[in-house]
C-alpha cells in the first residue's frame, strides 16, 4: 500500500476563509435586525425632529413697525401668513426684514411720531444700522467712515539736532499736540469717554488687531523700541488712530525685568534725562503726545520730573499720565512749565478677566456722565482688545461719544478743576468742552 502524506494547511488561506465566513454570517445577522426594524420600528420614537426653512418665518401675531420717517401718515401693519411650504407671505409688498432698527427716540409705539421728551427725540431720531445712528441727510458710509491721518512728519515741523529729527512747534504756531491729533468734535455736549491702548509695537499680532479692530478714535501708544516703529505708526494713523510715544520712567522694583537703557531717572540731573528724551523722540514721527511707562519713583520727583516737562513743553508735544501712579508730581509740574496735560482716571486691565475690565469700563461711563469726561488706559492683552472692541460698539446707544485721548488734553491742572466738571487732569480741552 503507496505511502500519503497529507499537505499542511496554509496559514493565509485558512485566515482568509475564516475572516470570509465571519463577514457573511455578522453581514446576515445585521442585515436581518435591518429589516426587522424597517417593518416593524416606530419612526417618532427615533428622537427629536425639528423642521428647517430656508427663510425666516414669520409669526402669526407680527408686531406693527414704527415707519421710517417721522410723518403724521397712519400706522403701516404687515401682515403675514404662511404657506403650506413654510415661507412667510407679506401682504404689503415690501421687501423682507434687512434687520435694521429705526430710532425715533419714543416707545415702541408703531406710530413713529415724537416722544414726550424734545431732547431726547432730537438726539435719537433716524435709523440705527449696526449699532451706527444714521440721521436724516447722513449717510451710513458718513457715519461710519475712517477718516485717515496725514502723512508725517508735516513740513516745518521737525528739526535735526546732532543726527536726531525732533519735533517742533511751527513757525505759523501749530504744535505737534495739535497738528498730529484726530480731529474730533461734540456739537452735542454729551459725555465723552477716551481710551488709550498701549504696548504696541513688540507683538505684530496683537498690533494689527488693535490697529484694525478698535474704533479709529481709540488713542494707539507704541513702545519706543518696538522693531518697524515708523511703519506701524503710519498705518495705524491710515486707518485714522492718533498716536503716541511710550517714555520708559524708572520705578521702584523691576523684579527680573532689565530697565530700559533709554529710562528717565529720578535724582539725575536735568541734561541726563533731557539727553534721553531726546533720544526717545527722536525714535519716529507722526505722535501727538507721549505716555509714561511704569514711573513711579521718576514721577515723584519734581526736580527731575520739571525738565522734562520743560522740554516737552517747548516742542509743543502732549503728556498722558496712564492712572496708573500714586503721588506723581505731573499735574503740579504740568502747571508750572504750562505743558499739555491730561491724566487716566484709572488702567482698565490690572486684572485680566472679562468682568474685571469690563467693571473698569463701566466706571468710565460713570464717571463720564458726572463729570463730562473721562479716560481709560489698557494694554493690547487680546482680552483688553476684545473687551474694548465690544464696550466702544455700545457706546452710542448710551449717549456716550468716544473721543480721541488729544480731546481732552489741556493745561490746567486737575487741582483748579471745578468740582462739576471734568477731572482728566485739565479743563482746556483744546477742540471740544465735554461737560457742556
Amino acid at each position: 500500500m503507496p505511502y500519503r502524506r497529507d499537505v499542511e494547511p496554509s496559514p493565509l488561506r485558512t485566515g482568509i476563509v475564516h475572516a470570509g465566513l465571519s463577514l457573511l454570517v455578522f453581514g446576515g445577522v445585521a442585515g436581518a435586525l435591518g429589516v426587522g426594524i424597517q417593518f416593524s420600528g416606530d419612526p417618532s420614537a427615533a428622537g427629536p425632529r425639528q423642521q428647517l426653512a430656508l427663510f425666516e418665518t414669520v409669526d402669526d401675531a407680527k408686531p406693527e413697525l414704527k415707519s421710517r420717517l417721522k410723518t403724521d401718515a397712519s400706522d403701516t401693519v404687515m401682515a403675514a401668513t404662511l404657506d403650506d411650504d413654510g415661507y412667510a407671505e407679506v401682504d404689503s409688498g415690501d421687501e423682507p426684514s434687512l434687520g435694521v432698527d429705526y430710532a425715533d427716540g419714543s416707545e415702541a409705539t408703531g406710530t413713529g411720531g415724537p416722544s414726550d421728551d424734545p431732547v431726547a427725540d432730537a438726539a435719537n431720531v433716524g435709523v440705527r444700522i449696526n449699532g451706527k445712528l444714521v440721521k436724516p441727510g447722513e449717510s451710513y458710509g458718513e457715519v461710519t467712515a475712517i477718516v485717515s491721518l496725514g502723512s508725517v512728519p508735516i513740513s516745518g515741523m521737525s528739526e535735526t539736532i546732532n543726527g536726531v529729527r525732533l519735533p517742533r512747534i511751527a513757525v505759523d504756531g501749530r504744535a505737534p499736540a495739535e497738528a498730529y491729533a484726530r480731529p474730533f468734535a461734540n456739537p452735542g455736549q454729551q459725555p465723552v469717554v477716551a481710551l488709550v491702548v498701549g504696548g504696541l509695537g513688540i507683538n505684530a499680532t496683537h498690533t494689527k488687531s488693535a490697529i484694525e479692530e478698535l474704533p479709529p478714535e481709540v488713542t494707539l501708544s507704541f513702545a519706543p523700541d518696538a522693531q518697524r516703529l515708523q511703519y506701524w505708526i503710519d498705518r495705524a494713523r491710515a486707518s485714522g488712530h492718533e498716536v503716541l510715544i511710550e517714555l520708559p520712567m524708572e520705578n521702584y522694583d523691576y523684579g527680573r525685568m532689565k530697565m530700559h537703557p533709554q529710562t528717565l531717572l529720578a535724582g539725575r540731573r536735568a541734561d541726563v534725562n533731557v539727553s534721553r528724551l531726546n533720544t526717545l523722540l527722536g525714535r519716529a514721527s507722526g505722535y501727538f503726545g507721549v505716555i509714561n511707562y511704569q514711573g513711579a519713583k521718576f514721577s515723584g520727583d519734581a526736580d527731575a520730573v520739571r525738565p522734562v516737562l520743560e522740554a516737552l513743553s517747548k516742542r509743543g508735544v502732549a503728556l498722558v499720565e496712564d492712572g496708573s501712579l500714586e503721588d506723581a508730581s505731573f499735574d503740579a509740574v504740568a502747571d508750572e512749565t504750562r505743558v499739555r496735560y491730561v491724566k487716566a482716571s484709572s488702567p482698565i486691565d490690572t486684572k485680566l478677566t472679562a468682568d474685571d475690565i469690563n467693571l473698569e469700563l463701566l466706571e468710565l461711563e460713570t464717571l463720564a456722565k458726572e463729570k463730562g469726561a473721562a479716560m481709560g488706559a489698557g494694554y493690547a492683552f487680546p482680552i483688553t482688545i476684545e473687551m474694548a472692541k465690544i464696550w466702544t460698539s455700545e457706546l452710542d446707544q448710551k449717549g456716550i461719544l468716544l473721543a480721541p485721548v488729544s480731546a481732552l488734553v489741556g493745561t490746567t491742572p486737575a487741582e483748579l478743576v471745578d468740582g462739576d466738571r471734568v477731572r482728566t487732569g485739565s479743563i482746556a480741552p483744546a477742540p471740544v468742552k465735554p461737560a457742556g
